[in-house]
């Protein structure tokens, strides 16, 4: 009795096997490549990432021969991504991803009206480039030959549903993150399809994350060669790492940082934050996670090691950080390099170091980059405390969890105890908890999470030192947040002249 779970993530999907203990036996991984042909501009080219998905499938198929043994099926997939398919399901366009901002304009502009502050509170989905609100509206007023020719507006885990089960149908978790599925209702908000100019009829039927598909394409059983599974619709990535970190009581958070970063919180009802700092998103009937997202996780760090350590490794990069005491001898990173959702959410934001001085050597750094993507993480944790409650402990997931000191770091910086389960697929293994729940087969309050576990209690000296440079990095934000939009301005000229 196996299960898989099925993860589609912003540069790679991930087909996991597990046990009937819930113990990760293999992964297979199938890697794609991020397009940005222009600034501001993050895109995916769908037909790869299904292929992707098939490869990533197909390996694990040929590395163990227990088709008919795989019972359960989930998928989980990154928010935020959306496509124009034409009446055959074919892509018009490449997908918006959430790193995307060339609707910033647009978004900026809503940020002037009276009911921007409404559209949050329905939603629970900040105002913000990753969106729908400002992707679409940007479609219907600069693209109007992809906008009519539409005939559904879609994510890439609905692209792949299609593909594999032929319909088009929504989980509630991916529909939250667009910013135009109503928390009260669990529907399309008429109001904010009006002002975007979308009918409903072009947008797929919302279903509970624990929906069953009952069919399967002739794609689909290729793909899938199952025959006695039951496969389930899942959910986001985010709530499904809460899931998949046994995450689900109200004094723990998770982070999870692959290539973006996040942290989240359960909670037994929506929440939406006074200062709109935090989003809300379904994952069940009864449960909720709230949280924020950073656009630059890992990715920061992949940036970093290529422009100023090609081929070197990550591991020997963070060995070299370690070299220097924490605080990077006053050299800060502020990490933005692809704008900012949480807590700011403000497409300007642009990376920086601050404080260079000429005894800082490579490793102050280096070290200054791990910090920095921290620190937005811990300035997402303390926006999430106000909301929801205190947090005791952090469960920790995503790539940078292979590092245990970069998980080290963390727990100084937060202050917290940080916990690193047996398994860092914590999206895939909340996919095949949540389709195990939803197949009556576990709950998902039960703890019985399989293998050891890793604790990582913070130093406080430490703590101490990273309490007061967290407040300056805080500091050097508000202070460069009037700048951003002039430094735009001179990259936009730049861009045109190199144009």
């Amino acid at each position: 009795m196996y299960s898989i779970g099925l993860d589609i993530g912003t540069t790679s999907a991930k087909a996991v096997l597990f046990s009937k203990a819930n113990e990760a036996l293999d992964s297979c991984e199938a890697y794609y490549p991020l397009i940005q042909e222009q600034p501001g501009y993050a895109e995916q080219d769908a037909e790869v990432v299904f292929e992707a998905c098939l490869l990533a499938l197909e390996q694990l198929h040929t590395k163990h021969k227990i088709t008919n043994q795989i019972t359960a099926f989930g998928l989980s997939a990154a928010m935020h991504s959306l496509l124009a398919v034409d009446e055959n399901g074919k892509p018009l366009i490449n997908a918006l991803i959430w790193a995307d901002n060339r609707s910033a304009a647009i978004i900026n502009e809503l940020k002037q009206t009276d009911f921007y502050q409404d559209f949050y509170k329905r939603t629970g989905t900040p105002i913000h480039p990753m969106s729908w609100i400002g992707k679409l509206k940007w479609f219907n007023q600069n693209n109007q030959v992809v906008f009519k020719k539409a005939a559904k507006f879609i994510s890439i885990k609905e692209y792949i549903c299609q593909k594999l089960f032929g319909e088009y149908v929504v989980d509630e978790a991916i529909a939250g993150g667009t910013g135009v599925y109503h928390l009260t209702t669990k529907q399309w908000d008429q109001d904010i399809l009006n002002y975007i100019g979308v009918n409903r009829e072009k947008l797929s039927v919302i279903v509970p994350t624990t929906y069953e598909f009952t069919k399967r394409t002739s794609r689909g059983k290729q793909a899938l060669p199952y025959s006695n599974c039951r496969f389930i619709i899942g959910a986001s990535d985010g709530v499904l790492a809460n899931v998949g970190t046994f995450a689900l009581t109200s004094d723990v958070a998770t982070v999870t940082i692959g290539t973006s970063g996040a942290v989240r919180m359960h909670t037994k009802q929506p929440s939406t934050d006074l200062e709109m700092r935090t989003f809300c998103y379904a994952l069940t009937e009864d449960d909720w996670i709230a949280g924020g997202a950073t656009n630059n996780g890992g990715i920061a760090l992949q940036w970093y090691i290529d422009q100023f350590a090609k081929g070197e490794k990550t591991v020997d990069i963070i060995k070299e950080a370690l070299t220097v005491p924490p605080g990077a001898n006053g050299l800060f990173f502020l990490p933005f390099l692809n704008g900012e959702r949480a807590p700011y959410w403000n497409p300007d934001t642009r990376g920086a170091f601050i404080g260079i001085s000429a005894t800082h050597q490579r490793a102050h750094f280096s070290r200054a980059v791990l910090e920095g993507i921290l620190f937005s993480i811990q300035s997402v944790l303390a926006a999430l405390e106000e909301t929801i409650g205190p947090v005791k402990a952090i469960h920790a997931s995503g790539g940078f969890a292979r590092s245990e000191e970069w998980v080290q770091m963390l727990a100084d910086i937060t202050g917290k105890r940080v916990r690193l389960p047996q398994s860092h697929h914590a999206s895939a293994l909340g996919a095949v908890r949540l389709a195990k729940h939803a197949l009556g087969i576990e709950s998902l309050t039960e703890n019985s999470e399989v293998g050891p576990t890793v604790n990582f209690e913070p130093f406080q000296k430490h703590v101490h030192t990273y309490a007061s440079v967290f407040h300056t990095y805080e500091k050097l934000y508000q202070s460069l947040e009037p700048v951003f939009p002039e430094i735009i301005k001179q990259q936009q000229v730049n861009n045109n002249i190199i144009m």
